[in-house]
């Protein structure tokens, strides 16, 4: 998977996945859980490291998860938007609002993932 975005802060999506400060991406086709992917800086380039999925729903469902659990709502978002790199859910809400083209958050799936391995050999 490429991870080539940066967050609010201009920090690399891969890189926060490195450092194990993010776990969770939202993309417009589901992956099976369990799957072993490549995380990769861009198109092209050599995996910096592998990650298991370990999730993958629709946002929506997610949404509907956390109703259920009558999780206070702020630290719900707050805590998703850490797990996807951001400081904030409006900086992750900005970010899918100024992507083009547009992408619509309902219209994802949300895929949690563990780091499993990093490739030594490549040097970032």
């Amino acid at each position: 998977m490429i991870f080539c975005s940066r967050n609010e802060d201009g920090e690399y999506a891969w890189k926060l996945i490195m450092e194990g400060r993010k776990t969770v991406t939202r993309r417009l086709k589901p992956i099976v859980v369990g799957k072993v992917v490549a995380v990769q800086p861009n198109r092209g380039r050599k995996a910096v490291g592998y990650i298991r999925i370990t999730s993958c729903m629709l946002s929506t469902e997610w949404v509907f998860a956390m109703k259920g659990l009558n999780v206070c709502s702020e630290l719900a978002l707050l805590q998703e938007a850490n797990r996807e790199g951001f400081g904030c859910w409006q900086s992750l809400i900005a970010w899918f609002s100024n992507h083009k083209p547009l992408i619509r958050l309902d219209d994802t799936y949300r895929i949690g993932f563990e780091l499993i391995r990093r490739n030594v050999n490549e040097l970032w």
